[in-house]
């Protein structure tokens, strides 16, 4: 794992739903990003039906 604080910028692609919940997700990645920091998150989500 990374320290907390350690990145300004983060880039999540197709990487939320190999965490156990959303919320540790956020949790994890809001740790590493330095306050004022950037999240930008890209996943698919299949279409049911």
């Amino acid at each position: 794992p990374f320290p907390e604080n350690s990145f300004d910028k983060l880039t999540a692609l197709e990487c939320a739903f190999h965490f156990d919940t959303r919320e540790d997700f956020f949790a994890e990645a809001f740790r590493v990003l330095q306050p004022g920091g950037r999240l930008a998150i890209a996943d698919c989500l299949p279409r049911v039906g």
